[in-house]
């Protein structure tokens, strides 16, 4: 058992953290690193777990009525908890008047900072807008070839193209569903200019190889980092990471947001620019950009995003957890060859939970447990390159990307989300059991 001195409330800790609370091992708050994200993962390790029982205490829920588990309840992404606390930040403001700009932005961008071990962060209004930010920040222009994956959310492909520049589709590789660092070398051309990784599902490509890839050729990485806050050493390899705040991701706000995280100066002063109409950071309305967007994060968002901050390092060890007892009780279906599961990595923060049907039917397994009630979903069920759109018909129709159309046909993701009660999730598995068992051949 690894014995952990020091907490840093990220994805590489939990196995070990969770090791050593079940062992019996008194695990000190003060152990745990000091920044906001830790916030709440201190104040549980506060409690007598021993005594109460860890999961009494992570998932003390009422019991869901409903005779329907949903794939992911609206009224479940906040706590009761986050509630009271986000209210009383919104009194303040709401009374300052300062809606649009106000302290909360930047106060909410050196914490993500130091959060991030970054030297700036740049808040957004979206992750679509960050995305499409810190490409032009980087130098990608009208006409420039962007490789990135096909399975990713439309905003990612749909930021390079609002730019004018052309997406280039490499395959994925199939255990983790991110970019093959070897298929990106196969759709490098003298146009390519930057190389776009999606962290996909909460878990990180393999960047050391892309970073390697891209130095070669002198290209730029930008991290598509949406769904992976909170993953350990995210954003260690490329230019600038972009993250998303939207209400469903690991850390969202009541709305909309987005950022660009970045230890490059010059970068991070063109992301400024391109963020607010061009112009120079500390000048009022002095351009220095041709253009910018008004893509600033507001004040109201920005408060509302510190005290969602309190949660995340806590709220990422439950989605571990409850990963964990998917994999735990799951594997003799995988043993028997029946599905693929994720693997535990040290990197994953377990936004979505990807489960492969590798025998039978996906669609009819997703049918049946719908019929006893359960909700799953499939992210994403229409690829890049296969959309019925006349860009799709001209230009990609004939794109092939084997290991990635595959994934598609056999993915599907089970419910998953931190205020999940741990009866819902297993009637999860129980019903996957028994739909497979029974129907599947």
């Amino acid at each position: 058992m690894q014995l952990l001195t020091k907490i840093s409330g990220k994805s590489k800790d939990y196995l070990p953290l969770l090791d050593m609370i079940n062992q019996g091992v008194q695990v000190k708050a003060d152990s745990v690193e000091k920044n906001l994200a830790n916030d709440k993962l201190a104040a549980f390790l506060e409690q007598d777990i021993a005594r109460t029982g860890l999961e009494k205490i992570l998932f003390h829920y009422k019991q869901n009525k409903e005779k329907k588990i949903p794939f992911l309840p609206v009224d479940k992404l906040i706590s009761e908890d986050e509630i009271d606390d986000i209210m009383q930040v919104l009194k303040e403001v709401l009374s300052s008047g300062r809606f649009t700009s106000g302290p909360y932005i930047p106060k909410f961008e050196k914490t993500l900072a130091a959060y991030l071990g970054k030297k700036y962060v740049i808040a957004t209004s979206s992750g679509t807008d960050a995305l499409m930010i810190s490409l032009i920040s980087a130098g990608v222009h009208p006409g420039d070839e962007v490789i990135l994956p096909a399975n990713s959310f439309a905003a990612t492909e749909n930021a390079v193209l609002a730019i004018g520049a052309v997406p280039v589709y490499a395959d994925i590789d199939p255990d983790t569903y991110c970019l093959a660092p070897n298929e990106i070398e196969k759709h490098i051309t003298d146009k390519t200019v930057c190389i776009l990784p999606v962290h996909l599902y909460g878990k990180q490509a393999d960047m050391k190889a892309i970073s390697t890839i891209a130095k070669r050729h002198g290209l730029s990485i930008i991290e598509d980092g949406c769904q992976a806050i909170g993953s350990s050493g995210l954003g260690a390899f490329g230019d600038g990471l972009v993250l998303s705040f939207n209400p469903y991701k690991n850390l969202g706000v009541c709305g909309k947001a987005g950022a660009i995280a970045t230890n490059d100066e010059a970068l991070a002063e063109k992301c400024m620019e391109i963020s607010y109409h061009g112009f120079e950071p500390g000048k009022k309305n002095v351009k220095r950009s041709d253009y910018g967007f008004n893509s600033k994060i507001d004040n109201l968002q920005a408060a509302i995003g510190l005290e969602r901050m309190k949660y995340l390092g806590l709220q990422n060890f439950k989605r571990f957890y409850l990963a964990k007892r998917y994999i735990d009780q799951l594997q003799t279906l995988e043993d028997e060859g029946y599905i693929k599961l994720p693997k535990l990595t040290e990197d994953h923060v377990w936004h979505l939970f990807p489960m492969r049907v590798v025998k039978g039917s996906r669609d009819e397994l997703a049918e049946q447990l719908l019929e006893m009630g359960i909700e799953t979903d499939v992210y994403y069920p229409i690829l890049s390159h296969q959309h019925q759109t006349n860009l799709v018909s001209q230009k990609y129709r004939q794109t092939e990307l084997p290991h990635t159309e595959k994934a598609v046909q056999q993915l599907l993701h089970l419910p998953l989300y931190p205020g999940m009660p741990l009866q819902d999730q297993e009637k999860v598995i129980e019903g996957v059991h028994h739909v497979i068992k029974s129907s599947i051949q």
